[in-house]
């Protein structure tokens, strides 16, 4: 006699499977407890590996700040701090207090070698050598560096494996803008260095970590594409790099130059989004978020006199004539570091190209979603070109100047033109035009009865200058002058007269600081002007120092050759 067959037939199972489409093929023959077995064995799993995700994220944050105790001591206020941000228990956090010398120190290495040990146990690769009592007992305080002697070989490579040791690790910025890291040629691309406090003329005294890039031709890309503006093709060369699957996707030094992007271009929630994606790659906080457009927008407007003269003096940007692909950038470029409410003046606009209305409508979408504050002058000569370039009912006009004008009348929020608008596209290329939506921004449409001068794009502060205590003296009371000076916004074309302004007023000073912390961009020209006078004051027995740079500058001077003949220090995390 044969066996008894499947009750459960294969056209039975074809029906259950369309009707639960969700269900794997697997358990469709399965009875329902079988079944419900199996979906709670794998949400235990799921709950179990998230479990471990966040233990070992936990035990990641309470080994740095191990570190960062055993490196600089503990305070009474440091322990209740961090005793809020660890799990350590109150015991433990007395017998810190209460015990000095040695028995604090054996304490905090024992807590290390016991996490150090968790995580090898959870994992985490093979276990790391075991280092002898003298790695502990060494002096914690670098020691000056003779001459000029190179760097001892405490250098940490950043390769595609993750960095094992935690100094290394990148802290999260203040509020106020960070202290700097010293960069330069000779190392590595964005390779980690240790160096002491007094190695360098000028670094922080507290400086302990700091960062040396050279050329990184993987990298090329995306520097060249910021130098000339294109935001876009950086971001996207920079975010292939890291991503999945990405050349550097384990390469830390390299998120930051993305995320030193997006603080450059202002782009907060696609920083905010790389910071989770971060901080889960890595395992431990990624950089804190500021506005470098928002920086030298309010510095810029604490310098002009009252806010009603912006409107009757200068304009943020003048529309030219013929409007192409090229203006528009240059228009997404200058509004990084426009001080609110930025002036348009549209009144000499008498054509534009399709391309041109493509990308413009793109940046128009994507103010839209940004509170901003604009005032269009001659706005109405906008609409009457996109009108006179897309009539109503001739297919043959391109839809970007449709597209464009239906977000210019968005903007400045007229939602019954809007409909009209809509159904004259409608009636021309006979599909369904897009929803009215509400805009974020706020656009003022008025008449051009006022000047046309635009604001420069770079700006350079006055010099101010102050003495230090000479450290190749042997007269303890000798100083030398330093002249400080602020690059701040773009620089973009010839800057060379600019520059040579500030020649006169360096006067007898041996050390000029450049500050670039609100530098968001530098241009080939500017880059060229800047190293002729980097290479003139090095002829003049002067030393040059850009400090507070962020890494897509670093790297385009470096690309440049100026950190060949200057020290550029760049912000850190």
């Amino acid at each position: 006699m044969s066996e008894p067959k499947d009750t459960t037939s294969f056209f039975r199972k074809v029906v259950k499977f369309v009707a639960n489409p969700t269900t794997e093929w697997a358990e469709i023959g399965l009875p329902a407890d079988e079944a419900r077995e199996t979906e709670f064995a794998k949400s235990e799993l799921k709950a179990m590996i998230e479990r471990k995700r966040r233990n070992d994220f936990v035990r990641k944050r309470e080994f740095d700040m191990l570190r960062k105790v055993r490196r600089e001591g503990l305070s009474p206020e440091q322990l209740a701090a961090l005793g809020g941000s660890s799990r350590l228990d109150d015991s433990e956090g007395r017998l810190l207090v209460a015990e000095s010398g040695a028995k604090q120190d054996a304490g905090v290495k024992a807590k290390i070698d016991e996490i150090e040990q968790q995580m090898v146990g959870d994992g985490y690769g093979a276990s790391p050598p075991r280092r002898g009592p003298d790695f502990y007992n060494a002096p914690t305080q670098p020691i000056p560096m003779g001459g000029n002697a190179p760097a001892p070989s405490s250098r940490m490579p950043l390769n595609g494996a993750r960095a094992e040791e935690p100094l290394a690790r990148p802290s999260p910025a203040p509020a106020t803008p960070p202290a700097a890291a010293v960069m330069g040629a000779g190392l590595s691309p964005l390779s980690p260095l240790t160096l002491d406090s007094g190695a360098g003329d000028f670094a922080h005294p507290f400086a302990v970590e700091v960062s040396e890039v050279a050329h990184d031709p993987e990298l090329d890309e995306a520097v060249i594409a910021f130098a000339n503006a294109d935001f876009e093709q950086c971001e996207q060369s920079l975010s292939d790099l890291t991503g999945q699957g990405g050349q550097r996707h384990a390469h830390a030094e390299t998120w930051l130059v993305l995320f030193d992007l997006y603080r450059a271009i202002g782009q907060q929630h696609k920083f905010e989004s790389l910071a989770l994606d971060y901080a889960q790659q890595f395992g431990w906080s990624a950089p804190q978020w500021f506005s470098m457009p928002r920086m030298v927008a309010e510095a810029a407007s604490e310098d002009r006199p009252a806010r009603n003269s912006r409107i009757e003096g200068n304009v943020g940007w003048v529309c030219p004539d013929y409007l192409d692909a090229d203006a528009v950038a240059r228009l997404s470029s200058q509004s990084l570091q426009m001080p609110l409410p930025w002036v348009f003046d549209w009144s000499a606009l008498k054509n534009m190209d399709a391309e041109a209305a493509a990308k413009l409508s793109e940046l128009f979408r994507n103010w839209i979603r940004q509170k901003l504050d604009m005032r269009w002058l001659g706005g109405e000569r906008l609409f009457a070109v996109l009108a006179e370039a897309a009539p109503t009912g001739v297919r043959d006009a391109d839809p970007a100047y449709w597209q464009l004008r239906l977000d210019a009348l968005r903007m400045t929020n007229r939602p019954d033109q809007f409909d009209e608008a809509a159904i004259d596209y409608c009636v021309t290329y006979e599909v369904s035009p897009p929803s009215w939506e509400p805009a974020q921004c706020e656009v003022r449409v008025s008449g051009s009865q006022s000047s046309t001068t635009s604001p420069p794009l770079s700006m350079v502060s006055d010099v101010s200058t102050s003495f230090i205590e000479s450290r190749f003296n042997e007269d303890p009371t000798a100083t030398v002058q330093v002249a400080s000076v602020e690059l701040s916004g773009q620089l973009v074309g010839d800057i060379g007269p600019t520059l040579k302004r500030l020649e006169g007023e360096l006067g007898g000073s041996t050390i000029v600081n450049v500050s670039c912390s609100r530098l968001i961009r530098v241009d080939f020209i500017a880059a060229g002007d800047l190293l002729n006078w980097v290479l003139a004051r090095r002829n003049e027995n002067r030393s040059v120092v850009f400090v507070e740079s962020h890494r897509l500058v670093a790297l385009f001077f470096g690309a440049m050759g100026i950190n060949e003949h200057a020290r550029v220090k760049v912000r850190s995390v």
